[in-house]
């Protein structure tokens, strides 16, 4: 296949610079607040006193990071009401709603010490220049045992179109773009190439095309502009009451867990200087995160109190033990056959530590 048939309106990076000049999309809820609220309200109503982390008898440490006032939002959210952060002696300081292009900036000059995105987008921070790893996960793909409401990505089209299937949809087109909302490289694209594939079909006949909100997709695939919309869990209800066709969803990569994969990363500097405080971060999120795959409806309706407005599902999250880094290297493979890096220009090692595993 020809290189520029492969790119697919991505963009290659080639410093640091760009990487935080292009503001590169980061999902939905990575990188958008288009969803949500916007300012500080949440900062309110998040911080819960029955809970102190001075009462944990540990040296208390303060760890700072953006509001989040999104669906990813419900980790965080619950570490703190049902004081996981406190436990491990943690202080987070929630510093505001930052745009996607100011997240990555907000770590490396400290403003912020916590990070969250997706592997792909990691990954081209770290060919950009960026000294940042990712020491846990967040969010996965769930289980086949597991409801399919809580897999992290859905394709829906409208209800017009006739047939059942991707394939279908895919031949009815006749060789013609498909229009697809993602921004590359972000979640949404990195699993619709993946479910391309898996079907035998053609990635190159993507057309991303970068919307503002999932809900908004929705509605413009509804007036005939975009033929695909990915969403995400908190939508699936509002595309189900559209009346849109579910085309594929994340299982249909074949990848498994690796999916829906998302990650939590701190500088290279900020690890090393403060291995304690990380540690005790990893600890509190993933029994945050095991606390919400088991309390789902609480979780809900807490995470929809904090960023006000209404939540259908949550999102799955990791809660084993240990770190499955081959999770990682999917996101990496599709960033070199879609030509956004060159082979082996990041490995997985360059962009997550075992360190905080157990």
């Amino acid at each position: 296949m020809a290189r520029n048939k492969k790119k697919q309106n991505f963009i290659i990076i080639g410093s640091l610079a760009v990487v935080i000049a292009a503001g590169i999309g980061i999902g939905a809820y990575y990188g958008r607040t288009s969803d949500s609220i916007q300012g500080a309200a949440g900062l309110n109503n998040l911080k819960d006193a029955n809970y102190n982390a001075a009462d944990s008898g540990k040296k208390v440490i303060t760890l700072k990071t953006d509001t989040k006032l999104n669906c990813s939002s419900t980790p965080w959210v619950i570490a703190e009401k049902k004081g996981f952060f406190a436990a491990e002696g943690l202080e987070i300081k929630y510093t505001g709603e930052l745009k996607t292009e100011q997240k990555l900036p907000a770590i490396l000059n400290g403003t912020n010490d916590i990070g969250a995105t997706l592997p792909n987008t990691l990954a081209t921070y770290v060919a950009g220049g960026a000294k940042v790893k990712a020491v846990t996960l967040g969010e996965v793909d769930p289980p086949d045992s597991v409801d399919p409401k809580f897999r992290h990505m859905r394709y829906v089209t409208s209800e017009k179109f006739a047939g059942k299937t991707l394939k279908e949809y895919v031949e009815s087109k006749k060789g013609g773009k498909i229009t697809v909302s993602g921004t590359a490289p972000n979640c949404s694209t990195f699993i619709f190439n993946s479910v391309f594939r898996n079907a035998g079909l053609d990635p190159s006949q993507i057309q991303y095309v970068a919307f503002e909100s999932d809900t908004a997709a929705i509605q413009a695939v509804q007036q005939g502009s975009l033929d695909v919309a990915g969403i995400h869990p908190p939508f699936y209800k509002l595309a189900n009451d559209s009346k849109l066709t579910v085309l594929a969803d994340s299982h249909d990569t074949g990848l498994g867990a690796a999916s829906g994969a998302s990650v939590y990363y701190f500088t290279d500097k900020f690890i090393q200087e403060n291995p304690e405080a990380v540690q005790r971060f990893v600890n509190a999120i993933k029994k945050a995160q095991d606390w919400v795959n088991h309390n789902t409806d609480e979780s809900i309706k807490l995470t929809a109190e904090y960023i006000g407005q209404p939540v259908n599902a949550t999102h799955y999250y990791f809660t084993d033990k240990g770190l499955p880094t081959e999770l990682f290297q999917p996101w990496i493979d599709d960033l070199v056959q879609s030509g956004t890096i060159k082979k082996d220009q990041v490995k997985t090692d360059d962009i997550v530590t075992t360190q905080f595993s157990s």
